[in-house]
């Protein structure tokens, strides 16, 4: 069968990192944004109306808004002066999770010389993806678009994460064109001089930061229930190739699911029962075990969790758009449970000390995703309850850093913020608030050790740093 053999050629091209380009070898290119940025987004895709209004508001406060959209596309080849490093038939295909961009943002947080590869055609991959797919400046990539038509780009760079906002790919308005309609999903914000003022503009347009519009800001502290970006998660858990089957259920390509898969997982101290990742079961255990030394094992209602939760789905995302992204759980790293109490949407009942407990074990919660999503656990590979957040449920015990604001301008002096829900300005006695929200972000705290033992595998959880 010729996808077991285009397979292969994955993991081949994943081994292929002792040539690989990373940011650190580009001069040119910086490491970080080159000024301080905020966004605007609603839970779901932005209509026109919502960002003519959030434009006009960011406008009316002195600074620059620039449409963002965000696509899981397709990679299907990947060839280099000409020869195959990958290239999978029968509609296999490599979820690369792409941020389409206006080049005057780029220009704004990259430079120059990073805005001209976009404005070249070509596409900007990050570090970690680089790592992941062991691509090289030049390589070819076959990206799929809407119709799974084919469409060849150019890698012009290879950039810190943080340019593709933590996931794989970076492309221009005009090359994301010819893939098909995406809609709108933030709206990003440079140029800024005083936050206060951008707020104001907002507000007199009838954007209210609250509960319908979240803002982000590049200066947030590390939410401890921040998801890790899909080039991270790769590198974590390992990459693999799917193809749809019906409806919104996907195929996993079993070279994956042999090496990092453990089937009829039966947990000790709480009887829970799923099928997860290999590294994520010996953390989900550890958690267990603690839970039930606490004292809290009542709080885990096991009948309706194995029953109506689990872990590994092979499904898209049931919030994404066109362009599909496989949802966490096709890489058995989230685990549901309490799923008849804590549904997608309502205000989350899970006890906050299980919550603590999971965060420890390396997991971030969706009580405080949006929208909120209490039943769900996402694996992220380190310890998440020593950050101090001020997370609208289940707040951490940890004290909260204060905030340093970075400089806008000529006319703001960096200042620190105590408060948990206010950054305050020098230049205004207007507060902007600090959004509740899922950031992609992780953490180096060494997680605690575990054993679990299943019917086929027996995995040690090592401290991760």
């Amino acid at each position: 069968m010729r996808w077991r053999t285009s397979i292969l050629i994955v993991a081949l091209a994943g081994s292929c990192v002792s040539v690989r380009a990373s940011a650190s070898d580009n001069a040119e290119f910086p490491h970080s944004a080159l000024e301080p940025t905020m966004s605007v987004a609603t839970a779901s895709d932005l209509t026109p109306e919502q960002v003519l209004s959030i434009n006009k508001g960011v406008t009316a406060g002195g600074a620059v808004p620039h449409v963002l959209k965000f696509a899981t596309i397709s990679l299907t080849a990947q060839t280099r002066t000409g020869k195959d490093v990958l290239r999978l038939g029968e509609r296999w295909r490599i979820p690369m999770a792409t941020m389409v961009a206006p080049v005057a943002y780029i220009r704004a947080i990259g430079g120059d010389a990073m805005a001209e590869v976009l404005s070249r055609g070509q596409v900007v991959m990050g570090e970690t993806a680089a790592l992941v797919r062991g691509a090289q400046k030049g390589d070819v990539l076959i990206l799929r678009d809407r119709k799974f038509l084919m469409h060849s780009f150019t890698i012009g760079a290879i950039v810190a994460d943080d340019f593709v906002d933590f996931g794989d790919l970076l492309m221009s308005n005009g090359s994301a064109a010819s893939l098909g309609e995406m809609p709108a999903a933030r709206i990003a914000i440079t140029g800024i001089t005083s936050p206060s003022e951008i707020l104001v503009g907002l507000k007199h347009r009838g954007i209210v930061i609250g509960t319908k519009y979240r803002l982000r800001t590049s200066w947030d502290s590390e939410n401890p229930d921040g998801t890790l970006g899909t080039a991270t998660t790769k590198k974590l858990l390992g990459e693999f190739a799917y193809r749809p089957t019906t409806g919104s259920s996907i195929l996993v390509a079993s070279s994956w699911t042999t090496r990092n898969m453990v089937w009829k997982m039966h947990y000790t101290d709480i009887a829970l029962r799923n099928n997860c990742h290999r590294i994520v079961a010996a953390a989900i255990q550890g958690a267990l075990t603690e839970i039930s030394n606490s004292g809290l094992s009542r709080f885990i209602d096991t009948k309706n969790s194995n029953r109506f939760g689990g872990c590994f789905v092979g499904r898209y995302n049931r919030l994404s758009g066109n362009f599909g992204a496989p949802s966490r759980h096709a890489w058995g790293m989230a685990i549901d449970i309490n799923t008849n109490t804590n549904p997608q949407g309502g205000v989350p009942t899970m006890n906050c000390d299980v919550v603590r407990i999971f965060r420890k074990w390396g997991f971030a919660w969706g009580g405080n995703f949006w929208p909120a999503d209490g039943m769900h656990f996402e694996y992220v590979g380190g310890r998440r309850d020593l950050l101090g957040y001020p997370s609208r449920y289940c707040r951490n015990t940890a004290q909260i850093v204060p905030v340093t604001l970075p400089q806008f301008g000529t006319s703001t002096t960096s200042t620190s913020s105590t408060t948990t829900t206010t950054s305050t300005s020098t230049t205004s006695t207007t507060t902007v608030p600090v959004a509740v929200i899922t950031t992609t972000s992780s953490t180096s705290t060494t997680m605690p050790a575990a054993t679990t033992t299943s019917t086929s595998t027996t995995t040690t959880a090592a401290p991760i740093t």
